[in-house]
């Protein structure tokens, strides 16, 4: 009876022993692939969700406020019963989302404010208020606490205030402060209990002075909030007809606000405020907050973060599932002499399917179960769904290329393994590869089509995760038809040179059969990923510098009161600086023909552009400029431009400017020469300066705001989600090289010993050492420079392939950031790549040489 036709037992140990090298290179990758599908995601959505708390903030909170006026308010609201009633209205109201995260609801009551009466050096403003969560966090440190009997219906109203306040404005206990007709006693003062309390970070007013403007001329006063008690707000409703601003406020939990919640709460927040409005318990409510803009400004950044870093991280998919998939392939070559010995001795297709597939399902399986609990372990971040479902991919297309590697053999007989060249340069594809290959171009084609005319509005669309595949894979097909090409067509060249090196590595570089050109179409993604981060990561800094000059207007503006010749001149004069222009700003102008205010700006054009000519926007000439804004209000025609307190100006519009730093997008203005605004006194003055200025220095110089350029790159390159962003890049970059890197050395490796044979005989022939290792450079020199050059081409390009999907503005403060070249940085980096790809060839090849005498036998 015929034996068993496929190895068992002693042979299958056997059998793994020989292909070890194969098999623990498919383990170490499996490893590597199962823990990086999880690690990436789960750290790629921790910083997501990093983000999402940092652009909530620490102090944003949900406030549901209403006004009313004296006897009304207290009709609406006699007493903290009431008070509270409302607060559990509103809480009870809050949607899911937003009831997650918020804290303990603290309510209030304000009046309007107060205009102290006396002289001062500057206006004095007051809010009595009535908040109870303010008295439960002080500590009184002078006189008592203010107590008004509701009995009293006359005399002074009994309130606390800051220490700090009062030490400001030179108040002590037992002094009167009267406003618009109310008189204030002054019983006790306070410190809060915990400075650091979370608490007093919207009630700033209660801690100390705060100024705040008067109008738009500049003027501002020091403001303050007195505390009162129940009876106090019960005297001031029911005494007249002050205006009162009734406030519950729900303070958020950032910390506890997640990419996922800050989405459902941007649309359950429409619905809550629907429902304060309609509601009609009180006086009417509506809710006041910052998360509007907040939510709409990260759910921007958030959206092109996915889509950006979609297409990057769908190249390092790739990457790493094309070196999975070649260490696969791999160990279908090394089994495939023993397959075809099997079939040619009798075995069916499911006895080959034994040690193939088994041998394979050993080395992917356990690894790629290590490689998940790893990743779980290192716990970088929330898990994400998504890994589970690549791993279980990945350890299913390994299998399948064990099982196409057995289908092959179908045939039977040693004659599929030895009969064959399937060289790349000899072989020639079959109508059906054509026909596939040709699919896969018009698949490449179809995706970015789709993905422009879906443009922004793409998303996580897994469509934008494809294309950067599909233009790879598309591109990977072309250049492997022209490789042979390009092998055919040097080598008549290299046999006119005298040395043998070149010629022989050409012509063990053409013997390559399709397996071990894999390494091109992994390279060529890895050099994809690579190009692409580098220039969108360019293209972002690029912006963001631009931004923060279009932002600032020079290296530092300095937002000053009248500034004359004597303070241009110290402002020059500081440590750093290089130039000085001044800027005249006056608002509430008007055109005689049109009422509707503007600000004008007073500039020397010329000398500002010479000045800071890398900010943007700044169209060239000279004469008067209007914003959009005004250019529709008054019209290109000639204009007289006035307000109180301003010679009138006659001026003809010469063109438009889109913008000009300080001023407000979609705001009214006009930039008029400086020497018609000139001898203007008493408005206010910018001043641009350039160079490398100290900010105290400057402020002490101006006495005034000092706004740097460096601060406002800070805040746009610093930001949490730009961090996530450029990390990513870091990393896709990183691993997509580290990979690629890989499949060189996996081809090496596994094809050493055989390669040394070779270069033994050589050796025999006259071959010297450093000949053998210039051939292993010439070897792989062709793939390397095929893969990565067109990888690296397709990379840069991508940005603009795919369009709109790459929209940066809401990293750069709206300021449009095209594609660039990638930096120094990039260019070496990819040196650093093809050059230890070099060394590892080198190296391979040390380690694996082999003498003559014991490598060839007699008659070889």
């Amino acid at each position: 009876m015929r034996g068993p036709a496929l190895p068992m037992g002693g042979s299958a140990v056997r059998l793994a022993r020989a292909q070890w090298a194969p098999l623990a290179a498919l383990a170490v990758l499996s490893l590597l692939s199962a823990l990086l599908a999880v690690a990436v995601p789960a750290r790629t959505a921790a910083g997501y969700d990093r983000a999402a708390a940092a652009a909530i903030g620490p102090t944003a909170d949900l406030r549901v406020e209403g006004q009313a006026q004296g006897g009304a308010a207290w009709s609406a609201i006699p007493s903290q019963a009431a008070l509270e009633s409302g607060t559990i209205t509103w809480q009870q109201m809050l949607p899911r989302s937003l009831a997650e995260v918020t804290g303990e609801p603290e309510a209030s009551i304000t009046t309007e404010r107060m205009a102290v009466d006396g002289r001062f050096a500057a206006p004095r403003l007051l809010y009595l208020s009535w908040d109870f969560g303010a008295w439960q966090r002080i500590r009184l440190v002078a006189g008592e606490r203010a107590y008004n009997p509701a009995t009293e219906t006359g005399g002074d109203i009994r309130v606390m205030v800051a220490k700090e306040y009062a030490d400001e404005l030179g108040y002590k206990v037992g002094d009167r402060i009267r406003a618009d007709g109310a008189t204030a006693r002054i019983t006790g003062l306070y410190v809060p209990a915990d400075p650091g309390d979370p608490f007093w970070a919207p009630r700033a007013r209660m801690l100390h002075v705060v100024k705040e403007s008067l109008g738009g001329d500049g003027l501002q006063g020091d403001a303050g909030t007195a505390l009162m008690d129940p009876g106090g707000y019960s005297r001031v409703a029911r005494g007249g007809d002050v205006q009162f601003l009734f406030s519950w406020r729900f303070p958020i939990r950032g910390g506890e606000v997640d990419a996922g919640a800050a989405g459902a709460m941007a649309g359950d927040l429409d619905a809550f405020r629907s429902a304060v409005r309609g509601h009609g318990g009180i006086f009417p409510c509506d809710v006041v907050t910052p998360l509007d803009k907040r939510l709409t400004a990260f759910a921007g950044r958030l959206h092109t973060a996915r889509s950006v870093l979609g297409l990057a991280l769908g190249g390092l998919v790739a990457v790493t599932a094309g070196v999975l998939l070649l260490a696969a392939g791999l160990l279908g070559e090394r089994l495939r002499p023993v397959l075809g010995t099997m079939r040619a001795r009798g075995a069916s297709l499911r006895q080959l399917a034994v040690p193939a597939c088994g041998l394979t399902a050993l080395a992917v399986v356990p690894p790629a179960a290590l490689g998940y609990a790893a990743g779980r372990l290192l716990d970088l971040g929330p898990p994400q769904p998504a890994s589970a479902y690549a791993i279980a991919a990945l350890v299913a297309a390994a299998l399948l290329i064990s099982a196409a590697m057995v289908w092959r053999e179908r045939g039977g007989g040693l004659g599929s393994v030895a009969d064959r060249r399937d060289d790349l340069v000899t072989v020639r594809p079959s109508p059906r590869r054509l026909v596939l290959d040709g699919l896969l171009v018009a698949l490449a084609v179809i995706g970015v089509v789709l993905l422009r005319r879906r443009g922004a509005a793409a998303g996580t669309d897994p469509l934008v995760a494809a294309v950067p595949v599909l233009l790879g894979a598309a591109l990977g097909v072309v250049v492997l038809r022209g490789y042979p090409y390009l092998l055919r067509a040097a080598g008549p060249v290299l046999r006119r040179r005298s040395g043998a090196v070149a010629f022989l590595g050409l012509a063990r570089a053409s013997r390559q059969n399709l397996v071990g050109a894999l390494p091109l179409a992994v390279l060529l993604l890895a050099a994809t990923v690579a190009g692409f981060t580098a220039t969108v990561d360019t293209a972002l800094r690029d912006g963001q510098a631009r931004a923060s000059w279009w932002e600032t207007g020079a290296d530092a503006r300095v937002e000053a009161g009248p500034v004359d010749d004597a303070a241009l001149a110290r402002i020059r004069a500081l440590p750093g600086v290089t130039g000085a222009v001044p800027a005249r700003i006056i608002t509430g102008v008007s055109a005689a023909s049109n009422p509707a205010p503007m600000t004008v700006v007073g500039v020397d054009l010329d000398a500002y552009r010479r000045l800071a000519p890398s900010v943007p926007g700044i169209p060239s000439g000279s004469g008067v400029l209007l914003s959009p804004l005004a250019a529709r209000t008054v019209g290109m025609g000639p204009l007289t431009l006035s307000r109180p307190g301003m010679t009138p100006i006659n001026v003809k519009p010469a063109g438009r400017i889109e913008h000009f730093p300080g001023q407000g997008e979609g705001t009214a203005f006009a930039v008029v020469p400086y020497k018609l605004v000139a001898g203007e006194k008493g408005f206010p003055s910018q001043v641009f300066v350039t160079g490398d200025v100290d900010a105290r220095k400057l402020r002490a110089a101006s006495g005034r705001d000092v706004q740097l350029r460096r601060d406002v790159l800070r805040n746009l390159t610093r930001g949490p989600m730009v961090t996530v962003v450029h990390e990513t890049f870091r990393d896709g970059a990183l691993i997509g090289g580290v990979f690629g890197l890989l499949a060189v050395l996996l081809v090496l490796v596994v094809g050493a010993r055989a390669r040394g044979r070779t270069v033994a005989q050589l050796r025999a022939l006259g071959l010297s050492r450093r000949q053998s290792r210039g051939l292993a450079l010439v070897e792989i020199a062709p793939v390397l420079l095929c893969a990565v050059g067109a990888g690296w081409v397709l990379g840069l390009l991508l940005p603009d392939i795919t369009g709109p999907v790459v929209d940066l503005r809401p990293y750069t403060g709206g300021f449009a950031a095209t594609a660039h070249t990638p930096g120094p940085a990039a260019l070496l980096g990819l040196a650093g790549a093809l050059l230890l790809a070099a060394a590892a060839a080198v190296a391979v090849d040390r380690l694996f040489d082999t003498r003559p005498g014991t490598a060839l036998r007699t008659g070889d």
